[in-house]
């Protein structure tokens, strides 16, 4: 079926899935016409947070590789669409934080030089006390959670973005981020403690 044939705010079809499963299963054409239907809004959400063209189109090249590595994992839990715009908006935040560790690189090392290998490693071990059981409960706590409380805490713990740059993202505000981490901590407590 041409992509033509299809409205243009058709995102959620029958044929979406379908494309989505081919492409799983290798299926170039099928994955050129996911690309070819999603690009506009790739492009969108990820100039919404760059601001500018060049680092976009960076941006959405980079989406669509983590996408084509990804996508055999796709399990259809949301619409294609809303994973790829989860993914857009990890890779834009992703992409900036890393513009910003180059401009502050100098004054990284020179904080990384001043600790203590004791301190690292103390911390690495901390990290590694974590174990599989613990990590298993609370990614299916976090699964579990409303899916603005979802994204935005993720959007905070994996990007470590500051709250404006989420909120930018997200299209809501400071205030409305700040609410949706509370609540998802708060639930995230409450899921925890009850296993």
């Amino acid at each position: 079926m041409r992509s033509d044939s299809h409205p243009p705010g058709s995102y959620h079809g029958p044929e979406i899935n379908d494309w989505v499963r081919r492409a799983q299963a290798g299926d170039q054409e099928a994955l050129s016409q996911l690309i070819q239907r999603f690009s506009r809004d790739v492009y969108g959400k990820a100039f919404s947070i760059l601001k500018k063209h060049h680092d976009t189109e960076d941006v959405v090249q980079e989406t669509f590789l983590r996408v084509f590595k990804s996508l055999p994992s796709f399990r259809f839990e949301s619409s294609f669409r809303t994973w790829l715009i989860t993914v857009t908006i990890r890779q834009s935040l992703n992409y900036l934080t890393r513009q910003r560790s180059v401009d502050t690189s100098l004054d990284a090392h020179a904080e990384a030089l001043g600790e203590h290998p004791a301190l690292l490693q103390a911390e690495t071990q901390f990290d590694q006390a974590l174990d599989e059981e613990q990590l298993r409960r609370l990614r299916d706590a976090l699964k579990r959670l409303p899916p603005r409380q979802q994204e935005a805490l993720t959007l905070r713990l994996e990007t470590g973005s500051s709250y404006e740059l989420i909120a930018e993202a997200m299209g809501t505000s400071v205030g409305s981020v700040k609410s949706h981490i509370h609540h998802a901590i708060r639930h995230l407590s409450q899921s925890l403690g009850k296993s």
